[in-house]
């Protein structure tokens, strides 16, 4: 089961990867040389992150009916333990495996002047390893994430039966009895929250499956951190993460910018290639999108 947790996270894409964005972020991202990546709370979709926190639950609930004695107040704990962990910062930028689809034209391109960044994959991975965060398909089917969640469910019940025989112990109802005993007192339901920032953002709803996502999935940030920002939104200021595509010693590779729906189509791909020139990406090709899509 410690396998499939860690091939999850180690699959490296093969692909181009395609960011969807508008003008603002277009420009942004090629002059700033960073892409943002927005808090899992404050995502299109709010209910992203507590869909994975429902899974764990219902497996662990499902345990529950027949533990006892330790492995009964384990899985309590680990059960509670993960209940309101979604403030934490942890920030994801999404990618897609489509260069050119109407469903993320119209969430992410604005109105008629969408853009898809197609990065390079390789060059991407290794912009994440050096921010030490995580690279991952999101999954959809349940039987997937089910398989995932069961395993990452047995890793940390063992690890903390094992840390309950060795004297240690989750923090219980009764925190004082434990601290009056002396004995180390670890986050409530072990390391269960831990794995789970790694892991809810990229267990997706099926009928998300044609987006065909990859994620940069952040550690926990302190939001005193130099690239830690906030943002303005539709109804509230919204917390995210610059991440780096680009090093002194690291270009920043495209493989391609598709240029979205427009009644301008031919004006805006000339205005794309000249920005990209601008940015010493003069070689990368710039290409309309065949969606028939309208706008105007």
């Amino acid at each position: 089961m410690e396998g499939i947790l860690k091939e999850v996270l180690s699959q490296e894409p093969t692909k181009t990867l395609y960011h969807y964005t508008t003008q603002a972020g277009l420009l942004g991202i090629l002059r700033d040389k960073h892409i943002w990546a927005t808090h899992t709370q404050y995502l299109n979709d709010a209910k992203e992150y507590l869909h994975a926190i429902d899974v764990v639950i219902a497996e662990i609930v499902k345990r529950l009916a027949d533990a006892v004695g330790d492995s009964h107040r384990i899985l309590a704990d680990m059960a509670k333990g993960v209940r309101g962990i979604e403030s934490t910062n942890v920030c994801v930028c999404s990618f897609s495996e489509e260069r050119d689809s109407l469903s993320q034209w119209r969430a992410y391109g604005g109105s008629m002047s969408g853009y898809a960044i197609g990065f390079n994959p390789l060059h991407l991975a290794e912009m994440v390893r050096r921010e030490e965060f995580y690279l991952a398909p999101c999954l959809y089917k349940a039987e997937e994430q089910i398989v995932v969640i069961k395993a990452l469910v047995d890793k940390v019940f063992d690890r903390n039966m094992e840390r309950l025989h060795n004297g240690e112990t989750l923090i219980s109802e009764n925190r004082e009895e434990w601290i009056n005993a002396a004995k180390l007192i670890l986050p409530r339901g072990g390391d269960l929250v831990a794995f789970l920032h790694r892991y809810a953002p990229i267990l997706k709803d099926k009928s998300f499956s044609e987006e065909k996502e990859w994620r940069i999935i952040s550690r926990p940030l302190m939001c005193t951190r130099e690239r830690f920002g906030f943002r303005c939104g539709s109804s509230t200021l919204i917390p995210y993460y610059r991440v780096p595509i680009a090093h002194s010693d690291l270009t920043l590779k495209l493989d391609e910018v598709v240029v979205g729906p427009t009644p301008h189509s031919e004006q805006s791909c000339r205005a794309v290639r000249s920005l990209l020139v601008s940015q010493d990406l003069e070689a990368v090709p710039v290409e309309p999108s065949a969606v028939p899509y309208r706008n105007w």
